[in-house]
C-alpha cells in the first residue's frame, strides 16, 4: 500500500475518528514512549471490560504522569488542524 495515500475516517459510535490516533501523536512529538502507550491502551481496555466508561487515553496517560495538560493541548490542537486540512483538501480519484 502507498504510504501517502490517505485513509478514510472511520467511524465509532457515529462519530468519524481521525486517521492519525492521539497514542501515535504523542509518540511522533516525543511525549511518550511505546511503551507508555501501550500500558495507556491496556488501562483502558481493562477499565472498559470491567464495565466502565472509556476513558480518553490522553487522561489515562496523564494520571500515569506521562502527559502534561499542555502535551494533551498540543495534541488535541495538532488533530483538529489535520481534520481541518482534510476538510479542505479536495479529494483525489488517483
Amino acid at each position: 500500500m502507498d504510504g501517502n495515500k490517505q485513509k478514510p475516517l472511520r467511524r465509532r459510535g457515529g462519530i468519524d475518528l481521525p486517521q492519525r490516533r492521539f497514542g501515535f501523536i504523542a509518540i511522533e512529538k516525543g511525549f511518550i514512549k511505546a511503551d507508555q502507550l501501550y500500558e495507556a491502551l491496556m488501562r483502558q481496555r481493562a477499565q472498559e471490560t470491567g464495565g466502565g466508561e472509556r476513558r480518553p487515553l490522553g487522561m489515562i496517560l496523564k494520571d500515569l504522569g506521562h502527559l502534561s495538560v499542555s502535551q494533551i493541548d498540543e495534541i488535541m490542537q495538532t488533530l483538529e488542524d489535520e481534520a481541518e486540512s482534510k476538510k479542505n483538501t479536495p479529494f483525489s480519484l488517483k
